[in-house]
């Protein structure tokens, strides 16, 4: 049984396939088996796997398919389609792109953990499940690019002897064509998605608490904040020039702060929301320009300019033209409200 399998670029128009096996061999020395193999597709590798296995080489039990940071640039859609094809692999399959090659990733013998398929799956769902990473099941990624949005997946790397999910894999159609670190990905999700349970650290210069900065010592002052709930809301307004709104709205505890602060006066906690208001702002807008210049809209504004505008017959390629020139007007409302343990 096929627990996870890597895709890598071969030689031509080869691909080369690393499959994670769970055999249920008694007389096996280990139930974790690694195979690779090559085709000029992934059905092709997967016959070409067979021939180098005593049993049978099934996908019913995939979990999650990897695929190497290349091969993701150069468009994934045959090879996902193939997959959701496939009538034994479910839509829940998790995706992943590999900063380097997925073989070097899956073949590595780890000793902390034997089972590499399964330290992955794990790995990528209690993120998920935290708020800490999107979600780019096989289905949210074939849903996503059959509208005018675009995909995002998880990329992982290995460091020695672990695998980290280290950035957000974006796309523009099925073609990869950057990646947003976790900070961003945090915004990301606010603006597309609601948080129930995340969070977040912010770096406010003194200059943006107002009032309080003389206060402060440190030029920076850090300030983390959990268990945030958000809520946000987006519209055009304004076609030409191409414009939309981006309200959200933040409610969390504040855990940390690197200031001495007394946190027990309003005026602080106000001056504490109007910096961390801003420097959200701030982040924001750095992370749409990112993406517009990318020409990636994971976030879904072509849906939104095309539910608003009717008979605009969009397409994705029209709407990929027009996005490049798209402008934002962000305001972002952060409450403390209540306080953890300041250290």
């Amino acid at each position: 049984m096929t627990i996870a399998a890597g895709y890598d670029r071969g030689e031509g128009e080869k691909i080369n396939a690393t499959y994670v096996i769970h055999q249920i061999d008694p007389s096996s020395k280990s139930s974790v088996m690694t195979i690779t193999s090559e085709g000029l597709t992934s059905k092709g590798a997967r016959v070409a796997a067979n021939r180098k296995s005593n049993k049978k080489v099934v996908s019913g039990q995939l979990r999650v398919a990897i695929y190497d940071y290349k091969l993701a640039q150069a468009g994934l859609l045959p090879l996902v389609d193939t997959l959701f094809r496939d009538a034994s692999i479910a839509s829940t399959v998790y995706m992943a792109v590999s900063k380097d090659r997925a073989e070097d990733l899956l073949m590595h013998k780890y000793t902390q953990f034997p089972d590499v398929g399964t330290f992955i799956v794990d790995d990528i769902h209690q993120n998920i499940m935290d708020e800490q990473m999107v979600s780019g099941t096989l289905h949210e990624f074939l849903s996503t690019l059959y509208s005018t949005a675009d995909p995002m997946v998880p990329l992982l790397q290995r460091k020695g002897d672990s695998i980290e999910l280290k950035d957000v894999a974006v796309f523009s159609g099925d073609k990869l064509v950057g990646t947003v670190d976790p900070r961003e990905a945090f915004f990301l999700k606010t603006i597309r998605d609601r948080f129930k349970a995340g969070n977040i650290e912010l770096s406010l210069d003194s200059d943006q608490l107002g009032d309080i900065a003389k206060k402060v010592k440190d030029k920076t002052v850090r300030v983390v904040v959990e268990n945030i709930s958000s809520d946000s809301s987006k519209k055009l307004i304004s076609q030409s020039p191409l414009k939309f709104q981006v309200n959200i709205k933040l409610k969390g505890m504040l855990t940390e702060s690197s200031a001495q602060l007394d946190l027990g006066k309003a005026s602080v906690i106000q001056a504490l929301q109007k910096g961390m208001n801003e420097e959200s702002e701030k982040q924001i807008n750095g992370l749409l320009k990112k993406l517009t210049s990318l020409n990636s809209d994971p976030i879904g504004f072509g849906e939104i300019f095309r539910s608003r505008v009717y008979h605009s017959n969009m397409t994705s390629e029209t709407w990929h033209e027009m996005y490049k020139s798209a402008s934002y007007d962000v305001h972002v409302d952060m409450k403390i409200v209540r306080l953890g343990q300041i250290q």
